[in-house]
């Protein structure tokens, strides 16, 4: 709409909608001009004016590098944001800390004494005896309270344990009350050693008759081994059958008929591995036995490994094993978990022995091992592999044999 400030300002629509603005003379409509009404289409407008602009912009913004820097603008935006968000509220933390370590400080040492003001608090006790009440405190009688149920339970405990492993523990104990036991196991200490310079003696050339030789026919004939494998621990005094498992569970992998085999063979005796070395060859003969085993079980041999604890570095057992004789000095005591395997290890550079028992007696927590190694059952040397002792018959003049 056009607008011309010269005219006065009283204006009138006519029927097509004209402004017809007055001249001068109000009455005269010779003098009247009229302004047209122009429709105002500023979209199309816009969209005229603005049409090359927005066509640019679009190609400015669809460009690669473009969207690769809006796009790393917006991350870098995104991770700002959260980078402050996470810093606003460590801090918050921090702050916070303090607080809250001090309301907890707060809160435990009010629980501390409201609990000392319970455990302290008076009770009343009457002695239906004496009808007399005395006072306690209720910590007093809570620590009276534990101690005998503790006392209680740890007499049931010792009592059921000891009627469990009776034998084992009289088996112990009567080495240690009979003085008797005591100067056998010495003496079967020295006659073990004994025995061996009188073999040493009786093989030496240069004397008649030595050692244990009477002069008699007994004394020329060769030394025979038991009929059956047994091992022999002069400083326990123990002469126990030695029983070998089968191995056919062992080669087919039943680990569970396996262990029933060995726990079979362990009521006749004390049991040879299966798959461990046999006496005399390299590696690790491997011998178990029980310490203690049920009452009500079948065997005579269930505590006899009971007092395995008491042999020493130094001591020496001896294994007849297919007639022969094997003899093995103790090298080393100790105590291994039940899950470790190591101890069946079989070296091949020399020829040692494993003995193997529960401990402590009654329990299988640990496993007692006692490792030895093979000595001359002469000289007393170490045995290498592959080699053997020399047996050496006395020479015999018959015409010094009394006939």
């Amino acid at each position: 709409m056009i607008f011309d400030p010269q005219h006065p300002h009283q204006a009138e629509y006519d029927d097509d909608g004209n402004i017809i603005l007055p001249s001068g003379d109000s009455d005269s409509e010779e003098g009247a001009s009229t302004w047209e009404t122009i429709e105002d289409d500023s979209a199309e407008i816009d969209e005229i004016i603005n049409a090359p602009a927005k066509s640019r912009l679009t190609r400015h913004r669809n460009s690669p590098v473009n969207i690769w820097k809006e796009a790393r603008g917006k991350m870098k935006h995104v991770f700002q944001d959260l980078m402050n968000e996470g810093a606003s509220q460590y801090r918050w933390s921090f702050k916070n800390m303090r607080k809250s370590i001090c309301n907890t400080c707060y809160s435990f040492v009010n629980g501390l004494g409201a609990l000392w003001s319970f455990l302290t608090q008076p009770v009343w006790i009457m002695n239906r005896k004496k009808q007399t009440t005395k006072q306690y405190s209720r910590l007093t009688l809570f620590i009276l309270d534990t101690v005998r149920f503790g006392g209680t339970f740890a007499a049931l405990f010792v009592a059921l344990f000891v009627s469990l492993n009776y034998q084992s523990f009289w088996q112990i104990s009567q080495s240690y009350l009979n003085p008797l036991n005591y100067l056998q196991s010495v003496n079967s200490r020295v006659s073990t050693t004994q025995s061996t310079l009188n073999d040493k003696l009786l093989r030496s050339p240069a004397l008649a008759t030595a050692g244990s030789s009477n002069g008699d026919l007994l004394s020329f004939l060769p030394q025979v081994g038991p009929p059956e494998n047994r091992i022999i621990i002069p400083a326990l005094g123990l002469n126990i059958p030695l029983v070998t498992p089968s191995y056919q569970a062992l080669l087919a992998e039943d680990w569970s008929a396996l262990e029933e085999d060995i726990q079979d063979a362990l009521q006749m005796g004390v049991v040879h591995y299966p798959g461990t070395a046999r006496p005399g060859q390299a590696g690790n003969f491997f011998v178990t036995g029980h310490s203690s085993y049920y009452p009500w079980a079948t065997g005579k041999y269930k505590t006899i490994f009971a007092r395995l604890h008491e042999l020493n570095v130094g001591d020496e057992y001896w294994v007849y094993y297919g007639g022969d004789k094997h003899r093995y000095v103790v090298r080393e005591k100790k105590e291994v978990k039940p899950t470790n395997v190591n101890v069946l290890d079989q070296p091949v550079n020399k020829r040692t022995s494993t003995l193997m028992t529960c401990t402590p007696v009654g329990t299988t927590l640990r496993r007692l091992i006692i490792n030895s190694e093979e000595v001359d059952p002469i000289s007393g040397t170490t045995l290498a592999v592959g080699q053997s002792h020399k047996k050496q018959a006395p020479k015999i003049n018959i015409g010094a044999l009394p006939i």
